[in-house]
């Protein structure tokens, strides 16, 4: 039996990164009971540990970001060791030194290179100096687009041959919800009939502002709905300008921020949203749109970072992801022209069924088996 190590601090925080990797490793530990796995969290995660005894979670005695990861800095390359690890996955962005066995990293995207703006420096630093001297030690780097493996090789300079591209997916709850339930959660986050939606992080990179000056224009144009914002405060981006915005806006009072919500409420929203709405300004993959489209809503989406190539012909994308007066107006073309808003849905609903956790857990446990054989 071989024991394998996921390093999965930080994937407690609620947000696409969560989502796509609780996904994955659900598959993963379902299809792969013949390994033992040694699950690495800052977090208990009740669903995993109950898909077998060959899952055993290693819980670091803090949830302090930096802290966690210097925890595990300190103890894990002799613990490891001691409990035989011949494999590490670092499964979100992060390595550390000195582990066991072989390597295997996976880099969700490199925004911090791209818009170092956005970022605080010392994050800046570490992503432009010491994130490429870590990766060039590892045996196996997993990006999550292809467009992400690009950056990985233009940026970093790192060999092509030694990155695999693995598409995350999006979860099985992710179906069109029942009448009901949209009517629950409408109820829940006082949205009204008709509402507009985001989720995602608040934050720079999501590029908000701008989705507020649309909204605006909207409502100008004489839209009654509302518009729901749910996601955490970024505290790494926080995006001063939204905010500032935000609070002077004429149509405050129709702007819901409820924050982060419970993940059996999220079918439903998107369900319940007339729109879904995300212009980000970079994503390494973008599994919210995904998302929606599997629950039957329509997606305009920006085309920045890897975020055509995963949505294709699934969603509405637009080329300047800052001009609102262009955001309003595919927004309102959805709107009013129901023919449109059909043929969307039914084109989206067929494209995500190109994405699989199974597929995504097959090829990781390939390149495991690849490693092991070298």
């Amino acid at each position: 039996m071989t024991v394998i190590a996921i390093d999965a601090l930080g994937i407690g925080q609620p947000g696409g990164g969560r989502s796509a990797t609780i996904n994955l490793l659900r598959e993963l530990l379902r299809l792969d009971t013949a390994n033992h796995y040694l699950l690495l969290l800052d977090q208990p995660e009740p669903e995993l540990a109950a898909l077998g005894t060959h899952v055993e979670q290693v819980l670091v005695p803090t949830h302090h970001r930096l802290l966690s990861r210097a925890w595990g800095q300190l103890t894990w390359p002799f613990s490891l060791r001691g409990r035989k690890v011949s494999l590490v996955h670092h499964i979100k962005n992060l390595t550390l030194l000195g582990l066991p066995g072989r390597s295997v990293v996976t880099i969700y995207d490199l925004a911090i290179v791209l818009h170092p703006e956005m970022f605080p420096a010392v994050d800046v630093f570490y992503w432009r100096h010491v994130q490429p001297r870590l990766l060039r030690a590892v045996d196996r780097i997993i990006a999550i687009s292809r467009q992400t493996a690009s950056d990985i090789t233009q940026l970093y300079g790192l060999p092509a041959e030694n990155i695999e591209v693995i598409y995350p997916a999006y979860g099985p709850r992710f179906r069109p919800a029942t009448d009901e339930e949209k009517e629950r959660v409408r109820r829940r986050y006082q949205t009204g009939p008709r509402f507009i939606l985001h989720v995602g992080s608040i934050s720079r990179k999501k590029n908000l502002l701008t989705l507020l000056l649309a909204f605006e224009e909207l409502c100008r144009r004489g839209y009654e709905g509302r518009l729901l914002l749910v996601g955490r405060q970024y505290p790494k981006g926080y995006d001063e300008a939204f905010y500032a915005h935000l609070g002077s806006s004429p149509h405050r009072g129709r702007i819901l921020l409820p924050g982060p919500v419970p993940d059996e409420d999220l079918p439903a929203l998107y369900s319940a949203a007339e729109l879904m709405i995300f212009p980000s300004l970079h994503e390494g993959f973008g599994i919210v749109p995904l998302e929606a489209m599997a629950c039957g809503t329509p997606v305009i989406t920006s085309n920045s970072g890897a975020l055509p190539e995963v949505v294709g012909g699934g969603a509405t994308i637009l080329g300047n992801p800052t001009d609102a007066a262009a955001w309003a107006e595919a927004a309102e073309r959805l709107l009013s022209d129901a023919a449109l808003r059909a043929e969307r849905i039914s084109r989206g609903l067929q494209w995500v069924k190109r994405y699989s956790a199974t597929e995504a857990a097959r090829q990781t446990l390939a390149v495991y088996s690849g490693l092991e054989t070298c």
